[in-house]
């Protein structure tokens, strides 16, 4: 599965190894203003997005939008993404 973190914090690090070795392939954001992150991301084939903050509005936007244009998951926690 294609996974896009989006995360505000340089945090996505230990996150992306632990999907890396269930064997995901990770792509780390923030990708800018939501409409062309959007469209970026389904361009790239992304299967779902985890999110590792908050209190980012734009990071919310951005998932909101992909999840509508796409029906496809965004997670807030490492243990909602399938193995």
């Amino acid at each position: 599965m294609k996974i896009a973190i989006l995360s505000a914090a340089d945090v996505a690090g230990s996150y992306t190894a632990t999907l890396m070795e269930r064997g995901h392939e990770i792509t780390i954001g923030p990708f800018g203003h939501a409409p062309s992150a959007v469209t970026g991301m389904i361009e790239d084939g992304i299967d779902g997005v985890l999110i590792l903050t908050d209190d980012d509005d734009n990071l919310e936007e951005i998932a909101a939008r992909f999840t509508r244009a796409t029906g496809r998951p965004v997670w807030h926690n490492l243990t909602e993404i399938p193995r």
